[in-house]
């Protein structure tokens, strides 16, 4: 059988041999129910090699090397656009012989040893018009990259878009383990192709988002240029002047059972209410969600009796069979958030489930005709008071909390969308009564959007960019550090307080003498040829396995 093997990361690596350090057993966790809420994708934007066995690449759908990890899920397919083939973010797969079956094998280097990962997750795609079925995927993982354990099977979980069968196929794993190498491989039918998108690995833990001022949320700066979070050594009493003359709220968004404000800094203060679903509910998704834009939507629930802490309610004990949900309820006096931010959502409907935020703003007490919640009255005067006195207190503290997302997760004020702009060909007038405009007509930039789009940028502007304020970052070795930090693009990295393992590999100092020098890079070649060396030097990126990757990090730095 014919193997083909390209290589995304350096060739030279393969070339010459290579010197491995013992390495210890595989540490197995027990998953507390915490951490189910907490998630880091910690193969997103990490590099890795494909093996090809009676396989070809599909085409219309070659891999640019990056797109089984870049954290883009593929879009939905339009059955009635006929270009759609070579969609962007789909990668696919056929036979060589048509014979048989083939297999596909994808390993994916982390460039750390993760810990406490617990799920796999990957989408594929059937199409009608071409031959496809979901194939057979299995997993395998290793800490050194030789030896590897399996993981298991993946099966389908549900159906994300029955109208072109994106298929998510996911492992949730009960107990945890450690690896530093994830491998995937699929096996098809030689009648069948195979489509994929995305390889999604996900570690338990402590996690929380780089925050504006570039560090956690409690201040702490990090280096990330070993690949690694290293805090910056010990930086109590630094100061460092930030832009903004309101300072955003230093909560713990994801914290459970947490009580806290936000809009203080500018005279809005309104409340958040931790209160999450249970893990085990039938629509809470497990997936990643990697924050990259926030969706606004009305609820569609006119009841009087319907403010936050009634639709909160149907969303964390719902019976009903629905399988919606979102991240946090507003009205006018209070938000419950009831899905924390790094969980992904089912509220968009398509492909933005996996990188957005979900607000629903509430709509009790909306004036209705006989037709309920479906025959909307948007005029008189009935519909002015609640729009005055409900709606658009319920709006101002939506607004409050968008422009606080926005500058928490580093987004801006254009990555604020209407569920109508991710529906299926906008054909969703979500947030209704947002869109509509002074002749209560439905259009995008309605009166009630218009308004609150001010708002978000009033509070997101005092934040950012009007004036300046002084901010205290501190580091104490004693304190309890995350286990993962995620950075802007979705990067992942692992946690180390090690202070003299961030001098060594952000030093690039071999051999501790306080200088880089060639010496130093030459101790590093001789560690990989094998060749004797005193005892002692570490491999330069602190991975457990010292390859040719540590020779040229040091000999750069020589340069």
């Amino acid at each position: 059988m014919k193997k083909l093997t390209f290589f995304l990361t350096a060739a030279l690596i393969a070339l010459l041999p290579i010197v491995i350090t013992a390495q210890a057993a595989v540490p197995v966790y027990d998953t507390e129910e915490r951490a189910a809420t907490r998630q880091a994708a910690v193969t997103q934007n990490k590099s890795y090699t494909v093996e090809y066995e009676d396989a070809v690449p599909l085409e219309g759908y070659t891999d640019d090397g990056n797109k089984l990890t870049d954290g883009m899920y593929a879009p939905v397919i339009d059955y009635n656009n006929t270009d759609w083939i070579g969609a962007d973010g789909w990668v696919g797969y056929g036979s060589q012989s048509g014979e048989g079956s083939y297999s596909v094998t994808v390993t994916i280097d982390m460039g750390y040893v993760a810990r406490e990962i617990g799920q796999v997750f990957i989408r594929t795609m059937t199409e009608r018009r071409i031959a496809g079925l979901t194939p057979f995927i299995s997993v395998k993982a290793s800490v050194d990259g030789e030896n590897f354990f399996t993981v298991g099977d993946l099966e389908v979980q549900n159906v994300e878009n029955k109208r072109t069968e994106i298929l998510i196929n996911r492992i949730q794993l009960e107990e945890t383990f450690s690896a530093r190498y994830i491998r995937v491989t699929f096996v098809q039918d030689a009648k069948y192709t195979t489509l994929t998108d995305e390889i999604c690995v996900s570690a338990y833990g402590k996690i929380e988002h780089i925050a504006s001022t570039g560090g956690d949320s409690e201040g702490r700066l990090y280096d990330f240029s070993s690949g690694y979070a290293i805090p910056r050594g010990v930086l109590e009493n630094s100061l460092k002047e930030v832009p903004g003359y309101a300072r955003p709220s230093s909560a713990d968004f994801d914290e459970p059972d947490k009580t806290f404000y936000i809009g203080e800094g500018f005279g809005q203060k309104v409340k958040v209410i931790n209160d999450f679903m249970s893990v085990g509910r039938p629509y809470y998704s497990h997936y990643v969600n990697d924050i990259r834009y926030i969706v606004i939507h009305n609820t569609g629930m006119c009841e009087p009796y319907s403010d936050a802490d009634f639709v909160h309610d149907y969303l964390v004990n719902k019976t009903d069979g629905s399988s919606s949900s979102w991240h946090y309820t507003v009205d006018g006096n209070v938000i419950y958030h009831g899905l924390p931010d790094a969980v992904a959502g089912w509220h968009a409907a398509t492909n933005y489930n996996f990188y957005t935020i979900g607000i629903e703003i509430c709509l009790q007490g909306a004036p209705v005709g006989p037709g309920g919640n479906n025959d909307p009255i948007n005029g008189g005067a009935a519909y002015d008071k609640w729009y005055e006195e409900t709606f658009t207190p319920a709006m101002e503290n939506a607004a409050v909390l968008t422009a606080e997302l926005l500058v928490k997760y580093e987004l801006t004020p254009d990555k604020i969308l209407q569920h109508s702009d991710v529906y299926y060909f906008h054909a969703k007038q979500c947030p209704y009564y947002m869109r509509l405009n002074e002749k209560k007509q439905l259009v995008h930039d309605g009166t009630g959007w218009k308004y609150f789009m001010n708002l978000v940028n009033e509070y997101y502007s005092a934040m950012t960019s009007e004036g300046t304020r002084i901010e205290k970052c501190t580091y104490s070795p004693s304190q309890t550090l995350p286990d993962y930090l995620i950075d802007t693009d979705g990067t992942a990295y692992l946690v180390t307080d090690s202070v003299e393992a961030a001098t060594k590999v952000i030093n690039g100092d071999a051999d501790y003498n306080g200088k880089i020098d060639k010496k130093d890079a030459e101790l590093i070649r001789k560690i990989i040829l094998g060749e004797d060396v005193s005892r002692g030097y570490p491999d330069a990126n602190g991975d457990g396995k010292v390859t040719l990757n540590d020779y040229f990090r040091i000999l750069r730095k020589t340069k």
